[in-house]
């Protein structure tokens, strides 16, 4: 086999299943057959992303074959750190994900590869022989000898670079350092600003390995704490936070915080709330963010927007406590958004709630972050260092901008949310990770029954010795404020939080019963006076709403108004002999009007006739996320491609008189196998499509590919194609 193409023409189905579940992407969409398959994961964006994707072990040994120029596991083993033995699983799970193909003269490392690995493979530099730079005999006795400070600058060079730039002062002490290394043939100088590393002083400097961490994760200082410790606190934080989204959204629905022209919640109104549920704006942050995305808030889209209340809030509170948590902490594990994201470059705020808390690396952090720590032993509670090493393990070509302050917010949040308990995961929050629905049923066990008692004392409190029951806690959010909480909450009975439950509908009477009924005594005298006092002064005055008026100078008119049959539906009501009022707006109290006969005019706010006002302008409402589809399995889409790649053998034995059967490839699949047969100087068919849509063969023998273009001769006669009229390729023999 001479090409990637042949490799994986030539696999077998369980080989070619294992590659697609290595390498997802290669099947979406589904390629015609098997041609088309490899010449997709032959493409740069492919390959870039299996790369990206390996962790640190399988990177340093591909790492490894594209330093040395060799895939042998006896060769590569001493820049692992291992025996042949520990190498040779690395190469064959490279071979599986087609990083390493098959070639005549065995495993070969794909051109694709080098590209993307870059000129400097894990920052080594260029061997000293292709610098022309001569080294001393003895390395490590040079490095050894060297002081400390130009010690310490080679080292950072060798492990970040190869290259730095040399110091603009030469009597500072990096500039003296560099000029040590120079004298002493340790590092080379291409030009009068810039320093290198020959390859053979870096691995000298790194002992003889790519990477100094070692490649398994064996290895924890994680403290280890007893699992039912780790639940207790977990189910504690879970049950604190539900209660904690409960009071937020009854202040948030007094205060009715606007939206920002830009989008979120203004920090004047954050600091608010922050302050009424007495947490920080990062905490309150994040609560805000769980009830956006459990679809308990929203923006009101209104003239002037704010934000409100769903009507999903209502049979939120409805549920118990655990499957309230469940409705919070799934959205949480999916969600793009986070309550910390990189700063702006601009330098400015994210406001909270707005769409610059979206941050797409973050979903994929909080599952990594979940999957380390479900991998540790039960009770294992790791600090940020070991969690963002053992990170870093599993992704080190894929760690975001900012990731140390994102992975620490995401423990903060885990740990808020109840998912870990004092660090460690949680079992319900084990169960997370798979399934919400489970881990809530989980943590119903755990979380302690609903008490539906309370008790009331002489200084206006009321204790709650535990979680209360939905109408409990319903009553007490109409008719108190809340002073404390935790294991046992505390309620006070104030004036205005009394005027709240008359406002809601109660009296007095059917207060004092409900109360009594859920007391364990009977309602203290002070608490009786109290209520029966505010509800004699409530109502005394009475405030209605009115949508318009109508006003004459002529009360006959007004009254045969009042009594038409044909404007009932404006419900109008006589306020004063000269004065009719309806709960519709003025607009249509008008057209309703002119439609029996009358000619009204429009009263504006001074008492003079205005015009009629525009319609209103409404605000857009934001696209619903994209749905994801979930992959079809591997061996339905082998299958697949086994047809289509018989259907192509059965075309291509026909007989053709200007050349094979072109099959139809995307621009990016065409483009690798260009790239492929330029390297090997190898001519192929293609398929190019003209202005007018007709399409055409014709024998190519490609040269270089640049720019969406590809250069090539066609009969000796040099010509250029646009690589997006290109229909197909196919390498010739």
């Amino acid at each position: 086999m001479r090409s990637l193409a042949e490799d994986i023409r030539h696999r077998s189905d369980v080989e070619l299943v294992a590659l697609l579940d290595l390498r997802p992407d290669l099947a979406r969409p589904q390629p015609a057959d098997l041609t088309a398959l490899a010449a997709r994961a032959s493409t740069r964006a492919s390959t870039a992303r299996a790369v990206d994707h390996l962790d640190l072990p399988h990177l340093t040994a591909l790492q490894a074959c594209a330093v040395t120029g060799s895939t042998d596991p006896a060769v590569i083993a001493p820049l692992l750190g291992t025996d042949e033995g520990g190498a040779a699983p690395f190469v064959e799970h490279l071979t599986t994900a087609a990083l390493l193909w098959r070639s005549t003269d065995g495993l070969a490392l794909s051109r694709t590869v080098v590209d993307v690995l870059g000129p400097h493979p894990a920052g080594l530099g260029p061997t000293a022989r292709s610098l022309g730079h001569a080294l001393p005999d003895d390395l490590a006795g040079a490095v050894a000898d060297l002081s400390p400070e130009a010690r310490r600058v080679l080292e950072r060079v060798a492990q970040h670079g190869p290259t730095a730039t040399v110091p603009t002062d030469p009597a500072s002490r990096a500039g003296r350092a560099v000029a040590e290394l120079v004298d002493t043939g340790l590092v080379a100088a291409p030009d009068a600003e810039h320093v290198l590393v020959p390859r053979e002083v870096a691995l000298v400097v790194r002992g003889g390995r790519l990477v100094d961490a070692p490649l398994d994760e064996t290895t924890s200082t994680a403290r280890t704490l007893s699992p039912d410790d780790v639940d207790r606190a977990a189910t504690a934080a879970a049950t604190e936070l539900v209660a904690l989204v409960d009071e937020l959204l009854d202040h948030l629905d007094e205060t009715s915080p606007r939206v920002l022209r830009s989008g979120g919640m203004a920090v004047r109104d954050l600091r608010s709330l922050a302050g009424r549920v007495d947490l920080d704006e990062p905490a309150t942050t994040f609560l805000l963010e769980l009830a956006l995305g459990a679809q308990l808030l929203a923006d009101d889209h209104a003239l002037e927007p704010t934000w409100r209340l769903t009507s999903v809030v209502d049979e939120w509170r409805a549920r118990s406590t655990a499957d309230r948590w469940a409705a919070l902490a799934g959205p949480w594990l999916d969600s793009l958004r986070a309550s910390v994201v990189p700063a702006p470059e601009d330098g400015g705020r994210v406001n909270a709630l707005s769409e610059g808390m979206v941050w797409p690396p973050v979903r994929a952090l909080r599952h990594e972050v979940l999957d380390i720590l479900a991998a540790l032993p039960e009770g294992s509670a790791p600090d940020l260092e070991e969690v963002m090493r053992r990170l870093r393990h599993r992704r080190p070509r894929r760690m975001p901008h900012g990731a140390d302050e994102a992975v620490a917010a995401l423990l903060r949040e885990g740990e808020q949310l109840g998912v870990t308990g004092r660090g460690a995961l949680g079992s319900f929050g084990r169960l997370l990770t798979t399934d919400a629905a489970r881990a809530g049923q989980h943590l119903a066990e755990l979380v302690p029954e609903p008490v539906d008692r309370l008790l009331l004392q002489a200084d206006l409190t009321a204790i709650v010795p535990g979680t209360p029951v939905p109408e409990l806690a319903a009553l007490l959010r109409r008719s108190a404020t809340l002073e404390s909480r935790g294991g046992a909450s505390v309620h006070r009975f104030t004036e205005t939080s009394l005027r709240a439950a008359l406002d809601a509908g109660w009296t007095a009477d059917d207060l004092l019963d409900t109360l009594s009924r859920y007391s364990a005594g009977p309602v203290p005298q002070p608490l009786d006076y109290l209520v029966r006092d505010v509800a004699r002064r409530h109502g005394q005055l009475l405030v209605g709403a009115a949508g318009s008026y109508l006003r004459s100078d002529d009360p006959t008119h007004l009254e045969a108004l009042l009594t038409h049959r044909e404007l009932s539906h404006l419900q109008l009501r006589q306020l004063a002999p000269t004065v009719l009022v309806s709960p519709v707006g003025p607009t249509v109290l008008l057209e309703a009007l002119r439609e029996v006969g009358s000619a009204p005019a429009l009263e504006g706010p001074g008492g003079v006739v205005s015009s009629r006002p525009g319609a209103p302008r409404i605000t857009p409402r934001r696209a619903r996320p994209v749905t994801e589809i979930a992959p079809e399995p591997s061996d339905e889409v082998v299958r697949r491609l086994r047809e289509g790649e018989a259907r192509a053998d059965r075309q291509r034995a026909l007989p053709h008189d200007d050349g094979p059967v072109i099959p139809a490839l995307d621009p990016a699949s065409s483009a690798a196998l260009l790239r492929e047969a330029a390297a090997d100087r190898l001519p192929v068919w293609l398929g190019v499509t003209d202005a007018v849509g007709a399409t055409r063969r014709l024998l190519f023998h490609p040269t270089s590919i640049d720019g969406g273009r590809v250069g090539g001769e066609v009969d000796a006669v040099h010509q250029v194609f646009s690589l997006h009229r290109i229909t197909g390729v196919v390498i010739d023999g």
